[in-house]
């Protein structure tokens, strides 16, 4: 019989060793510790980048010409214009026919003593650029229809044969074509000027019969195609 103290060892010793064995599963392998009952943790959301914004078109307007301060506006249109015969865009001074405009003698035509103006009037910056709108000769100064000394010294005259028409541009600055030399569209042909004119720098278009004079003027609104800005 073993003494009391030597059974006591041995028993404490056999449950030390109990403590420290893993239990086994059904298949004899160690079963893993329990964990802690809980939520399981999502994995980190990583945030979708939003696709860059493109940048909206600006739609600034154009910036407004700046006109000769000596313009003066003699019809209610406030519209800007562009045209085949000019750079940029320009507003009307003076209609055809009769104007209050004080530049004109009067007109039998025209109420109230108004005069009668045989062209249109198109404020623009002075040293625009003036093109042909057309397919053209430039005509002689001397011949048959010469102009006077109210379009300015430098105004010259374009002949449309196709259509039988003269085409008058007055005041202009500079002069970039000769006499006898055939324009092509849109080719640059003088700059804006106001040579001879008493309210600044404009272009002055006229359109008369070939070879006519100044009372043969007609309507040159549709030679001038102004087209709204």
């Amino acid at each position: 019989m073993a003494a009391p103290g030597r059974a006591v060892a041995a028993l404490a010793a056999a449950v030390l060793v109990g403590a420290c064995t893993p239990s086994t599963g059904p298949t004899g392998a160690p079963t893993p510790p329990a964990t802690t009952s809980g939520p399981t943790p999502s994995p980190s959301a990583t945030p979708t980048p939003s696709p860059s914004a493109t940048p909206a078109p600006s739609s600034a307007p154009e910036p407004t010409p700046s006109l000769d301060p000596d313009n003066e506006f003699w019809v209610e249109d406030d519209t800007w214009y562009t045209s085949d015969w000019f750079a940029g865009r320009g507003r009307v001074m003076i209609g055809f026919g009769c104007t209050e405009a004080p530049y004109y003698s009067p007109d039998p035509r025209c109420p109230g003593g108004q005069g009668f103006h045989h062209g249109i009037d198109v404020a623009l910056p002075c040293g625009t650029d003036l093109l042909a709108g057309t397919a053209a000769e430039v005509v002689p100064p001397d011949s048959r229809g010469r102009l006077g000394g109210a379009y300015g010294d430098t105004a010259f005259r374009l002949r449309d044969s196709e259509r039988g028409i003269d085409v008058v541009i007055g005041h202009p600055e500079r002069v970039l074509v000769t006499e006898g030399q055939q324009v092509r569209p849109g080719q640059r042909i003088a700059t804006v000027g106001d040579r001879g004119a008493p309210d600044g720098c404009h272009l002055h278009l006229e359109v008369r019969p070939s070879a006519g004079q100044v009372s043969d003027a007609v309507d040159p609104t549709e030679v001038l195609g102004l087209t709204p800005a």
